[in-house]
């Protein structure tokens, strides 16, 4: 996964759209858009240190209004977009100048094993096609470095 700290259900709560039926489990198309909307917004969340219980209730324009009642500064969702995904290229060049490999952000081979309940399987091939999707959102290169 591309969590900057290892695989971790926290970093952007992905279950959340999955289990609510926002997307469904299996379907590629979207599915790193989505996950980048849910990690912007959660890395808005660590630097304004608000607790992540609240995420479903501060989407954007509540973040918004409370930048600006607590700062004074008007901070438009584009703008709270743009400083996550800077801070995300700040986190990714330093994992990558401390030794993390773009292959750190694929998963292990058993985790593309069908399911036993349901039979169901996410293969390397539909992972490296959420992959390229992430890194391009990113603006970052083929490997997962950002430019």
């Amino acid at each position: 996964g591309t969590s900057d700290r290892g695989a971790c259900h926290r970093r952007a709560t992905f279950y959340k759209p999955e289990l609510a039926g926002m997307i469904p489990p299996d379907q590629i198309a979207g599915k790193a858009e989505l996950f980048l909307e849910f990690e912007s917004r959660l890395t808005v969340f660590d630097l304004l240190v608000l607790c992540r219980f609240y995420r479903d209730f501060y989407l954007w324009d509540r973040l918004e209004e409370v930048i600006r009642l607590v700062t004074g500064l008007d901070a438009s969702e584009k703008a709270l977009k743009e400083r996550a995904l800077a801070v995300a290229d700040l986190i990714r060049k330093f994992n990558l100048r401390e030794g993390m490999q773009p292959a750190d952000d694929r998963l292990p081979p058993f985790l593309h094993q069908p399911l036993q309940d349901t039979g169901k399987v996410i293969t390397a091939a539909e992972m490296e096609t959420l992959l390229a999707d992430y890194y391009r959102l990113h603006g970052w290169d083929e490997r997962g470095v950002p430019k």
